[in-house]
């Protein structure tokens, strides 16, 4: 009984101390943590090629952590080939420690090992599927996997590009409003390189004008921009300097000590000179005649030397055609109606229109959803738009002249918006057309256009201190029922006021004042500003 007993009490022994001791499961837990933080360490970008093989590495791992650790009692014996009686009656204290501390430090150094051939198939794998997938994503690009991501990323402004030529010309109720030639240009720049792409909208955005490519600067699309414009300019989508033969827009270019620089090599003044002195001083010297041209009678004169000189001192410049220009300004024109005419400066619309798809990709400006139902066509052909382009120029042009107080040039661009509009009316076609659509729309075309720029033209006609012609011309407008009418209240109430302080017509002023009470379109503001100056008039 006693040997029994003691047989039995080393049994509980050995199961207790052998597949649940503490320094096992801390072992275990040691190598779980070391795969996950390996496992973290290691990153596909691609989200393939390793996930399999790790977890079935981690599998094997734990099925042999769990045979070679956690081996129950039985078959601990069965390892030596002894029966449970001999192999408890022969084991000691001393051997059970001694054999405990082998089999930890095999298990250590198995546990080692495995960690080790997983590290080496964790960095094997993910190298092998960052390659498999550069290479796939390079085929399908047509990139070379050896070049950097940020040499092929499309910057904001040049994918908002692409969009509004998407969006315009694979639209069925718009793409009718762009002929052949149009389509043609699109393509010669869709066939340009990124580079030329991205340097084309760059000039397109800014003012239309002559720039030299030394003054350049656009270090994100090449440290060297002269091949780019070489490109451009083979393409025809921009102007280079050949083109440029006025000799007073080349002195303009010119930094202010070149052009001094030079009327001082020719003589042309004493002293400092100003830029503007010096540019008048060498437009008069252009005049003369050359003594080569005098004996020889050739056409290089004092003024085509005089160009070449400062053009070789200006160097390469570039400029955007006028007639790339205009074919993208009405795609973005199109893409864009209802915010085109809000803006003075078309240079600064076209700027608007990719900053505010930028904004919205990137969540700064929101949206309400909302379901786009064009029942209407707004534009019947290619003719409409260019009117309707040509009428947002001529509103410029007009708010430029005004802005520099430039009254006769506001006239100009007057007369040719009141010979421009009266065409349009004449035209049956049209009118029926404008009279078809909705209210909403007929303010965004040329005949509203038009007639809001001649509104805007009373001002200019009243600093040229033409009330009479005001006055006439605020009668064409009221008699028209078309274009602009929630403007005839304010028509209204300035044609009240020419005829009463500047055309003294007291009875003709008060026949002003009720049709306007009478007119369903005259809001509250203007009807008490008529009401009152209908007081003004009877007490006088």
């Amino acid at each position: 009984m006693d040997g029994v007993r003691k047989r039995s009490k080393k049994r509980q022994f050995d199961e207790r101390s052998v597949p649940k001791s503490e320094t096992n499961g801390k072992r275990m837990q040691s190598i779980t943590d070391m795969f996950h933080r390996q496992r973290q360490k290691i990153r596909d970008p691609y989200g393939q090629a390793m996930n399999s093989t790790i977890c079935a590495t981690h599998e094997e791992l734990c099925e042999m952590e769990r045979n070679k650790v956690h081996l129950r009692p039985a078959e601990e014996m069965a390892l030596d080939g002894q029966s449970n009686a001999q192999v408890h009656d022969t084991i000691d204290s001393g051997d059970l420690r001694r054999s405990k501390t082998e089999n930890q430090s095999s298990n250590e150094q198995k546990c080692r090992d495995a960690v080790s051939e997983l590290k080496g198939l964790g960095k094997s794998t993910v190298q092998a599927g960052v390659d498999q997938a550069d290479s796939e994503q390079s085929s399908r690009s047509g990139v070379d996997p050896q070049v950097s991501s940020d040499s092929v990323q499309v910057p904001y402004y040049l994918e908002n590009f692409n969009l509004i030529m998407s969006v315009v010309l694979d639209c069925e109720m718009d793409r009718h409003l762009f002929n052949m030639q149009d389509i043609s240009i699109v393509e010669t720049f869709q066939n340009l390189s990124d580079s030329a792409k991205k340097l084309y909208i760059r000039l397109f955005v800014r003012k239309h004008a002559w720039l030299s490519v030394s003054k350049l600067e656009y270090p994100a699309i090449a440290a060297d921009l002269m091949p780019v414009a070489e490109e451009l300019a083979a393409s025809g989508l921009v102007l280079t300097d050949t083109e440029l033969t006025d000799l007073k827009e080349v002195l303009c270019l010119l930094p202010g000590p070149a052009v001094c620089g030079l009327a001082k090599e020719l003589r042309l003044g004493a002293g400092s000179l100003s830029k503007s002195t010096a540019t008048e001083a060498l437009l008069r010297h252009s005049q003369k005649p050359s003594i080569r041209s005098m004996f020889q009678g050739t056409k290089d004169g004092t003024a085509h030397l005089l160009l070449r000189k400062c053009k070789a001192l200006l160097g390469r410049c570039v400029k955007v055609s006028h007639v790339s220009k205009e074919v993208f300004g009405r795609i973005v024109m199109v893409f864009s109606i209802t915010n085109t005419q809000m803006d003075d400066n078309p240079q600064a619309d076209n700027i608007n229109q990719l900053y505010q798809l930028l904004m919205a990709k990137i969540g700064e400006v929101l949206y309400h959803p909302y379901t786009v139902k064009r029942d209407s066509q707004l534009f019947r052909n290619r003719e409409d738009v260019i009117r309707y382009g040509s009428a947002l120029q001529c509103e410029d042009d007009l708010a430029t002249a005004m802005e520099k107080k430039n009254f006769e040039r506001g006239f100009e661009v007057y007369t040719h918006v009141k010979m421009s509009l009266k065409e349009l009316v004449e035209d049956e076609n049209y009118m029926s057309h404008i009279r078809g659509l909705p209210d909403h729309l007929v303010r965004f075309t040329a005949g509203a256009m038009y007639t809001r720029v001649l509104s805007q033209a009373i001002e200019v006609l009243e600093k040229l201190k033409r009330h009479g012609e005001a006055s006439t011309q605020l009668e064409s407008l009221l008699q028209q029922r078309d274009f602009c009418l929630h403007h005839r209240g304010r028509w209204f109430d300035r044609l009240a006021l020419h005829l009463d302080y500047y055309l003294k017509d007291p009875q003709k002023c008060l026949d002003v004042i009720l049709r306007g009470l009478a007119d369903s379109y005259v809001r509250t503001g203007h009807r008490l500003s008529l009401y009152q100056r209908a007081q003004r008039v009877l007490l006088q």
